[in-house]
């Protein structure tokens, strides 16, 4: 008997059959394994969370991004995840409530209202993992270190990991603050595609260069002695910044294979980054497989900020470039 419902998934949603489900959980079981085994502790953060309290300190940001719905049962506003990591934040300081390092990692479903720019969808598999109550470069390294071995621990060849530092983007977008929340949006959209054109039509300020001179501030190390002598202006402190991506590139300690790009405009996903930004990339595709970087002050507890910095990776986006 022929249905007369015609079967459909909404736009930017997809589904997985055999084999590439299977790949896909052999894929998150190895990461998994792998953080484990690397002293991180495994999470299942619920798909559902209040509206009211989602994302802690970057509630605005976080719920912008999030199915909302108000509960049939209790009558308050329910939110679908389009984060685990902030989830992360949330059970370190409200219910493990430690003062010592916390190593947390996760693998779940996130659902986004916004495209992804990765696979032109609005739901993947976020795997990811997470160090809290620790400001040290030791745990940025560590971090770093981590995300580049997870992708090599699924197959991923030519990796290239790219550093940045929030501090210093917002530093520089600062600088025009007394602008329209919608241009700030606009500039940081037009800093991700490196849009010099987009940035001279929004901005007519004389120090306009400040922005456009960040679509150029990407290549090898040498980028960070380039953007000394263009931002001196901004002070030690700003350059200070440029000081801690070049400690991290002597200290990272990465397998000779992996490539370092620096790119000082870098804007992450989601603005809650405030210090030592990192992506990875691979030579096969235009968009990074895996994110991450320092977010203290997320979620706070007795008015106290909560050092954290971690890392995730787009699960479906790596298993779909292993096809290709």
């Amino acid at each position: 008997m022929t249905s007369k419902v015609r079967w459909s998934l909404p736009d930017g949603v997809d589904e997985l059959l055999a084999p590439k489900a299977l790949n896909v959980e052999k894929l998150r079981r190895k990461l998994i394994d792998l953080y484990v085994s690397s002293g991180y502790d495994f999470i299942i953060p619920p798909l559902l969370e209040l509206t009211e309290t989602l994302g802690g300190e970057a509630h605005d940001e976080i719920s912008s991004y999030a199915f909302s719905f108000k509960d049939d049962l209790t009558g308050k506003q329910l939110s679908i995840r389009p984060d685990i990591s902030e989830q992360a934040s949330r059970i370190d300081a409200y219910r493990l409530t430690s003062n010592e390092t916390i190593r947390l990692c996760y693998a779940g479903d996130v659902v986004k209202k916004k495209i992804s720019k990765v696979l032109r969808s609005r739901a993947t598999i976020q795997v990811g993992a997470e160090i809290f109550g620790n400001s040290s470069i030791e745990s940025d390294l560590e971090s770093i270190s981590l995300m580049a071995k997870s992708l090599k621990e699924v197959g991923v060849k030519d990796i290239t990991i790219s550093l940045g530092h929030a501090g210093f983007t917002s530093a520089v977008i600062d600088q025009f603050k007394h602008l329209e929340v919608e241009t700030i949006n606009k500039i940081e959209e037009a800093l991700t595609r490196k849009s010099k054109s987009d940035i001279e039509d929004l901005v007519q300020e004389d120090n306009k260069n400040l922005l456009i001179d960040l679509c150029d501030m990407y290549g090898g190390v040498e980028i960070i002695g380039l953007a000394r002598k263009s931002y001196e202006v901004l002070g030690k402190e700003v350059l200070g910044y440029l000081d801690y991506i070049e400690r991290i590139i002597e200290e990272l300690n990465l397998d000779s294979d992996i490539k370092i790009h620096v790119d000082i405009g870098e804007v992450q996903g989601f603005k809650y980054h405030n210090g030592i930004v990192f992506s990875a990339y691979t030579q096969s595709v235009g968009y990074a497989l895996a994110k991450g970087g320092r977010y203290d002050g997320l979620r706070k507890t007795e008015d106290d900020d909560r050092p954290a910095i971690g890392f995730d990776l787009d699960l479906l986006a790596v298993a779909n470039l292993k096809e290709e």
